[in-house]
């Protein structure tokens, strides 16, 4: 009788184990994955165990540019990546729940104080052949950031400065009217965004939505920037609320208006305090909006007789544009550039 209710029991106990097992490590089919706004495919799916997300290291790190490098003897990681100028070296030893992240830079001496031990609630582990980690781990090590969308359970992860989530477009954070731009919310840059903007009512918040992407510095302090390896808005001055000093955009599809009259004769008769309608009237056609500000703007001619192309700077009177003192941004007669 007792053996009976021993077998009994140890059967419940077994199988109460297994399915417990089973649930708390389980692959996740539903759940997709995005990085730097593209949906990517994991070599290992994300597991959900103990109520953590996990994914894996090595995919995720290589796939950011990073490199990455593995001792099977030491079972440790080592990842190797640049935020700036300044280069991390992060190690990582499986079964445990510390890494250790070291920076280096060839502007500045590190000492052993800057070195990080970043901990996690969960200790490193292989599972199918793969290092995985916890979801918002990855996001400390690597420096990136990590979010997962409350609709769907998706998992976003940027390196872009901006990462966002479905969620994000449901709060009234940013102008709406942005949203009906093409490629909004993408790391694109193109002449429809810098016309959707509004010089008028300026505010980062837009910018961080609607090119997913803080802007770049450079190491001289030159002029905050948006690029995507073809065009280019430049920001000169600071960024404020409602306020803007000068954008300027420098991109492949910058429409083009040429006009016989555009000449460097014709540019050198443009004096200061001319309307655009008077420029116009000399150029002999509108001009393409090439830059603008709370307070200026800036048109772009291009001439269709010579190798050349203008810029005017206007400022803003009421509701005309006039030539401001110093007219010209730029204006080449020997190449178009």
């Amino acid at each position: 009788m007792f053996k009976r209710l021993n077998f009994v029991l140890i059967a419940f106990i077994t199988t109460t184990l297994f399915f417990t097992s089973y649930n708390t490590a389980s692959a996740d089919d539903t759940i997709k994955v995005f990085v730097n706004t593209k949906e990517v495919v994991l070599d290992q799916k994300p597991i959900i165990k103990n109520g953590r997300t996990l994914v894996p290291l090595r995919f995720i790190s290589e796939y950011l540019g990073n490199d990455v490098k593995w001792d099977p003897k030491k079972k440790v990681v080592n990842i190797v990546y640049s935020i700036g100028n300044i280069n991390y070296t992060v190690t990582l030893q499986i079964g445990q729940k510390t890494a250790i992240k070291t920076p280096s830079s060839y502007l500045y001496k590190y000492s052993q104080e800057d070195v990080v031990h970043i901990q996690s609630d969960v200790p490193s582990q292989i599972i199918n052949g793969r290092t995985v980690v916890p979801l918002r781990f990855i996001g400390e090590l690597l420096g990136i950031d990590v979010r997962s969308d409350y609709q769907n359970k998706d998992i976003y992860i940027s390196s872009l400065g901006v990462n966002l989530i479905p969620s994000d477009f449901e709060k009234d954070v940013y102008d709406k009217e942005l949203r009906k731009v093409k490629d909004f919310g993408k790391p694109t840059v193109n002449y429809e965004k810098f016309l959707a903007l509004d010089a008028d009512h300026f505010n980062s918040i837009d910018l961080d939505y609607l090119f997913a992407k803080k802007p770049s510095v450079d190491l001289f302090g030159a002029p905050e920037a948006f690029r995507d390896g073809f065009n280019e808005i430049i920001i000169s001055g600071p960024i404020k609320t409602n306020y803007l000093n000068m954008m300027i955009y420098k991109g492949k599809d910058l429409p083009i208006l040429s006009y016989p009259d555009v000449t460097a004769e014709s540019t050198a008769t443009i004096k200061e305090d001319m309307t655009y309608d008077e420029v116009v009237k000399i150029f002999g056609g509108p001009g393409v909006l090439s830059g603008k500000g709370t307070l200026r703007e800036e048109y772009k001619w291009v001439s269709s007789t010579e190798k050349g192309e203008a810029y005017i700077t206007f400022v803003k009177k009421d509701t005309s544009l006039y030539v401001t003192p110093s007219p010209y941004r730029s204006y080449s007669w020997e190449n178009i550039y």
